[in-house]
């Protein structure tokens, strides 16, 4: 346990009789001069030799709460006084004045109700109002959306007549023409007979050049394998699932090492510099990125340069082998202190039980059965019907826990890892590792008159 807050708890505990508000106001106003003192980079044995014993803390600061006490009571009564001799000097004018302003306060009452009635009578005729309104602005837009369909719907029946019309007008001149084209040329239809079939002839030569290119291209596109078998299906699926597990592995992997890349940043900020962990996870995560980034190109088969993947992937493999030297390096430097009485104080706790008044019955305490508690028996004459119960541990490692009945006590110490970690993190900013074994260390103490050993049960 630190000693700036031994001395706080042992200020509490010797301020009796004092109230839990006042309690607090003391223990703050100690706590704060701590606090000062450490800052302007005092030793904290200096600041406790210079504020005394809490005893004697203890002992002026009641003085001075007591007086306070006096001091508020004379102040009490005064102002009962005042009171009553004011009750006793009420006038009959003051009290008229008084009925006055409660009539006048009723009346106001009175208008209020009615002027918010009017005005929510107002709201709902504005209410119905806004609706007929909205009802007819409807009724107009209906209106004017049909007429302008009828409107669309007349100018389509318009340009269907009109194109009808000119269908027509083609249609008969075409009719025309083919008559009049026809009635000239039946004489030289024998004639044209002879042509079309010279022209046929002619025509027939490449179209037999054009089939034979046709069979020839058909050929070779079936010569190619355009659809896949099923083995080369089943291979690409089967690879392109695993990459996509690998790529969901690798993303879960780098998430974990940004967590952690974070904290070590909060870390730095808070007071643990060591900058080298920082560069080397800031590598690892940024290599983990670019591998996601490669594997997912390669299953989907993108486009990618593979030299600018290599060198990018060897810089930041550079960079964590450099934050590794580094943080070796600060590790090495970290010094290990086994002398812990230097910051932490063992903290004392003492219980006494009564022995059942029955002879026949036993006492019996059980220690956590987690931990294998070893305990030392101290025999003492002057003690009778009674067991004292002396446990020493250090605070910042354990929390300390008792449950008793009339023939039955539970201890309990549990070691609180949030404490041990915030312990070992204070440490570190400092640049020290205090000695583990030292901290974790305990004693249990069992003293006990030998005639009533046998009236003693020990669970553990």
């Amino acid at each position: 346990m630190k000693k700036d807050k031994k001395f706080l708890k042992d200020l509490e505990s010797n301020l009796v009789g004092v109230k839990e508000k006042h309690k607090k106001a003391i223990l703050s106003k100690y706590e704060d001069i701590i606090t000062e003192e450490k800052a302007k980079k005092r030793k904290i044995t200096e600041i406790i030799n210079e504020l005394g014993k809490p005893e004697e803390v203890a002992k002026k600061e009641i003085k001075a709460y007591k007086s306070d006490k006096l001091l508020v009571k004379v102040s009490d009564k005064v102002k009962r006084a005042l009171k009553t001799d004011k009750k006793k000097e009420k006038d009959p004018v003051e009290e008229e004045k008084k009925k006055i302003k409660k009539e006048l306060k009723e009346e106001k009452k009175k208008i209020n109700k009615e002027l918010k009635e009017a005005k929510r009578q107002e709201k709902e005729k504005n209410k119905k109002k806004n609706a007929e309104l909205r009802e007819e602005k409807l009724k107009e837009k209906e209106k004017k959306n049909k007429e302008l369909k009828e409107a669309k719907k007349l100018e389509k029946e318009e340009k269907k007549n009109k194109e009808e019309k000119t269908e027509n007008k083609e249609k008969k001149d075409r009719f025309g023409k083919l008559k009049a084209f026809v009635t000239k040329d039946i004489k030289f239809k024998k004639k044209e007979k002879t042509e079309v079939e010279e022209i046929a002839e002619v025509v027939s030569e490449p179209m037999t050049d054009i089939e034979d290119e046709i069979g020839d291209a058909t050929e070779i596109v079936s010569e190619k394998k355009i659809f896949e078998s099923k083995k080369d299906r089943r291979r690409r699926i089967l690879l392109k699932t695993l990459g996509v597990i690998l790529t969901i592995l690798l993303l879960f992997l780098w998430l974990w090492v940004s967590v952690i890349f974070i904290a070590t940043v909060f870390a730095y900020l808070d007071g643990i510099k060591f900058i080298g962990v920082n560069i080397a996870l800031f590598g690892l995560d940024a290599l983990l990125l670019w591998v996601v980034i490669m594997v997912n190109r390669a299953i989907f088969r993108k486009k990618y340069n593979l030299w600018l993947n290599l060198i990018v992937s060897i810089v930041f493999i550079i960079i964590m082998a450099v934050g590794i030297v580094i943080a070796v390096k600060q590790i090495s430097e970290i010094k290990t202190v086994k002398d812990v009485s230097v910051k932490y104080s063992m903290t004392n706790k003492l219980s006494t039980y009564m022995l059942p008044n029955d002879i026949d019955q036993k006492f019996t305490i059980t220690f956590n059965s987690n931990y294998n508690t070893q305990y030392v028996m101290n025999y003492d004459d002057n003690l009778k019907g009674k067991i004292k119960v002396e446990v020493k541990y250090y605070e910042c490692y354990y929390d300390y826990y008792v449950k008793e009945t009339s023939n039955s006590s539970y201890i309990s110490l549990k070691l609180d890892n949030r404490d041990r970690l915030s312990v070992y993190i204070d440490d570190l900013k400092e640049g020290l590792v205090f000695d583990n074994d030292e901290l974790s260390r305990y004693s249990v103490r069992i003293s006990i008159n030998p005639d009533d050993i046998g009236r003693l049960v020990i669970n553990d």
